[in-house]
């Protein structure tokens, strides 16, 4: 159970260092823009499984 609950935080960490270096360094202004606004509409719907 441990290794598993290893494991999945590594991909959840992994995904979000790889999303950051693509908006840092792939991204120009307008996609940075888009992928902001996404993250910010999902935000409260993300909020529910965040706080208990």
């Amino acid at each position: 159970m441990k290794f598993l609950l290893t494991v999945l935080l590594g991909a959840i960490l992994g995904s979000a260092a790889t999303f950051y270096y693509i908006y840092v360094n792939h991204a120009d202004s307008g996609e940075q823009a888009l992928m902001r606004e996404t993250l910010l509409t999902y935000l409260p719907f993300l909020e529910e499984y965040i706080t208990p």
